[in-house]
């Protein structure tokens, strides 16, 4: 069946110390999925595996993903090492999430080549999958090379944490459908948008040879919860604007804004577009506004 996850907004504006571990409980409370944390370089966001280190610890339930993590700009032995650490520590409740970048700047701090970032990702994913497998890391690749001994620690799941790409572009499309155990899809062009997406996905891994009922299709959409519609557009363009260049910045019809009931609809459309966990962003980390995201509208679906 549908589930629903929550993700932590650790860009917004008004985000506390004490913002991800308060999420954390309220969400384990209430019976959801999974939480999620996103990943920038160059922002004032906390990064993200740390946080997911804190929930580790203070939940013992819900799932924990990254939506999505830049894991180029880590390298590939040492992004295994904590990424299976943090399934050891969650007892084998992390879910890898892992994007591209569509940020020049991001790549520049930490020294990594924008070019060619897809194809080094696809390497990455094979070393990341090779190391948890607790076999020796022997790779030539055109990007990486790596000949050492094990790393460890194995991770709690099988094989490792299932690894979910994102991304819009027909490239990434495809390599969702080559190599992901998932895709968590974009909201910008609404339930069709995404419906469509998706069917791409399918058919690239059914190209490649894959099951494509096997793979988890996802979905991030922002949400204000507001009894005066305009108030919550308003709130949503705000995190936007702070977050996204301006080209990026408009709030479209597709999010969870308004009443309760508003946003309930909405969310329904993407469970009609075939998602399986949808994946709810708070445009604030006000914890009076995730009370009534969860109590008001999330738990009703």
């Amino acid at each position: 069946m549908p589930e629903v996850g929550i993700y932590v907004p650790t860009p917004a504006a008004d985000v506390q110390p004490d913002t991800v571990v308060a999420f954390g409980q309220r969400v384990e409370a209430a019976g959801l999925h999974s939480l999620w944390t996103l990943d920038r370089l160059v922002f004032d966001n906390q990064e993200p595996l740390l946080c997911l280190a804190a929930l580790a610890t203070t939940t013992r339930r819900v799932r924990l993903g990254t939506s999505v993590l830049l894991g180029t700009l880590r390298p590939p032995a040492l992004l295994a090492k904590m990424v299976a650490t943090l399934d050891v520590l969650s007892g084998g409740r992390m879910i890898l999430g892992l994007g591209a970048g569509s940020r020049p700047n991001d790549f520049a701090a930490a020294e990594v080549a924008w070019e060619h970032r897809g194809s080094r990702l696809a390497e990455e994913i094979a070393i990341l999958r090779q190391a948890w497998r607790g076999e020796p890391l022997h790779y030539q690749g055109r990007y990486y090379q790596v000949d050492v001994g094990p790393i460890g620690p194995r991770p709690v799941q099988p094989g490792g944490p299932p690894i979910w790409l994102g991304g819009s572009a027909d490239t990434a499309l495809r390599r969702a459908g080559r190599l992901a155990d998932g895709y968590i899809g974009t909201t910008s062009g609404g339930p069709d948008g995404l419906r469509a997406a998706w069917a791409k996905v399918r058919q690239h891994a059914e190209a490649a040879g894959r099951d494509p009922s096997r793979l988890k299709l996802a979905a991030l959409v922002y949400a204000a919860v507001d009894d005066d519609r305009d108030r919550a557009v308003e709130r949503a363009g705000g995190y936007l604007r702070r977050y996204y260049p301006p080209e990026r910045a408009q709030v479209p019809p597709w999010f969870l804004l308004g009443p309760p009931a508003a946003c309930i609809e909405r969310a329904q459309e993407y469970f009609a577009a075939g998602v399986d966990v949808l994946i709810v962003g708070p445009v604030t980390a006000d914890l009076a506004h995730l009370d009534r995201l969860l109590n008001e509208v999330v738990t009703r679906l």
